[in-house]
């Protein structure tokens, strides 16, 4: 017989910044990486894009393992198959618990808040602007989709007043047209509203789309 049995503990979490915490910028955007990253160097994608105005910051999953075998490289998971049902309410408070931490550092309040989700950060974006009373003015999911079984009816209202932006390389490895297509049915059966966004490229950061939307999200700060 196997009996299982549940206990919670406090744990020690990393997440980082792409600058000083206390220096007064007017924007602030999360950064989810995916499958087997580490935010460290996920976030230097977004640093060499010379956005003194904007803070990102990129929490780390809460799994992180052997990317082969069992030593070399080490990369980050936000959730498997196995008790995904916690693992979603555990990251969903962790990444409240950054949030909150990064916001209330700055005396001044941020103009804007978005937030982009990088493959399977994409799903964790997803249920954290759906489930967070953290004021998020833009989603990103880029190389990545809406989890099916996301509660899309009681989200519905939340997800509505935020702008959703779908990215994908034309030559993504991992997500076919078909299955792209058949995601972009699901979300209009859901009555998600979003605006698609293709590039020449992989399953990767294009960084001149990314600097195109940042720029149509976050206007840049000529006072910086």
């Amino acid at each position: 017989m196997s009996l299982e049995q549940r206990i919670s503990y406090t744990r020690t979490a990393r997440y980082y910044l792409s600058g000083e915490p206390f220096v007064y910028r007017p924007y602030l955007c999360f950064v989810l990486h995916g499958y087997g990253q580490l935010p460290q160097f996920f976030l230097r994608k977004f640093s060499a894009l010379n956005r003194s105005d904007i803070l990102f910051v990129a929490p780390e999953g809460l799994h992180r393992f052997y990317l082969k075998g069992s030593q070399g490289r080490v990369g980050a998971s936000w959730m498997t198959k196995e008790d995904r049902l916690t693992d979603i309410a555990d990251y969903i408070g962790l990444l409240d618990q950054v949030a909150y931490e990064v916001i209330e550092r700055q005396e001044q309040p941020y103009m804007k808040i978005a937030i982009l989700g990088f493959s399977q950060g994409v799903a964790t974006a997803c249920r954290w602007v759906a489930h967070s009373k953290v004021p998020f003015s833009h989603l990103i999911n880029w190389a990545g989709a809406f989890p099916p079984d996301l509660d899309f009816a009681k989200a519905h209202d939340r997800l509505e007043s935020i702008p959703v932006d779908m990215v994908l390389g034309r030559q993504d490895e991992f997500i076919s047209n078909v299955q792209l297509e058949q995601h972009l049915r699901f979300l209009k059966d859901k009555d998600i509203h979003y605006t698609t966004h293709f590039f020449e490229g992989k399953h990767e950061l294009n960084k001149s789309l990314l600097e195109k939307l940042l720029a149509q999200i976050f206007p840049a700060n000529q006072d910086l």
